[in-house]
């Protein structure tokens, strides 16, 4: 689909009652415009359409960590993304996910990867990997988005979601190394 044209957006969204963005960069990119247009111009645009063709909820999806002085460029533009988004729909209700796992996801998939890609079957680090994730399984995603459905009262309100435990990136490649049955390896390096 073209973003970029307006009549496009409005032919999606018309005749919908909800309408969802989980629209994203899936890829690397490294430029600020390339930020700037899948996170803040196309969201803006969905959300003009949605309120020019009478879409009863929309639900957009930012990311935890959305901060405006985020090291990120990606979550400084998902931030500043979630109050353009506001004053194009106001009743929007902004969902800002810990990375989601589940079926064919991006958050294990990177790894499952990263392990596949390498003929000693290890993962390069590039730090102690003492960050921690909260991950979130994509049914409780699924049933997050379902219950703001029903309840009137989301219209308008912001949510961090993640899942029920806190884990350290160590504890997330040995979780996989075990779903994998494999031996655990991590190559550490110093960029």
């Amino acid at each position: 689909m073209n973003y970029k044209d307006e009549k496009q957006i409005d032919k999606m969204v018309k005749n919908s009652n909800v309408v969802i963005n989980l629209l994203g960069p899936r890829h690397k990119l490294k430029k600020r415009e390339d930020f700037e247009f899948i996170n803040i111009e196309v969201p803006e645009r969905i959300a003009h359409a949605c309120a020019r063709n009478g879409v009863h909820r929309l639900i957009h999806f930012s990311a935890a960590g959305a901060e405006a002085n985020s090291p990120s460029i990606d979550f400084q533009t998902k931030y500043e993304a979630e109050d353009i988004v506001k004053k194009a729909f106001p009743n929007v209700t902004i969902f800002r996910p810990c990375p989601v796992y589940g079926m064919n996801d991006n958050f294990a998939s990177i790894i499952r990867g990263q392990l596949n890609f390498f003929w000693n079957k290890f993962v390069i680090v590039y730090d102690d990997c003492s960050t921690k994730k909260q991950p979130i399984r994509n049914a409780d995603l699924a049933k997050c988005v379902l219950n703001a459905l029903k309840l009137e009262e989301s219209k308008g309100k912001t949510y961090e979601l993640g899942g029920p435990h806190a884990l350290t990136m160590l504890e997330v490649h040995e979780i996989m190394f075990n779903i994998m049955k494999m031996r655990p390896t991590l190559a550490y390096m110093n960029p």
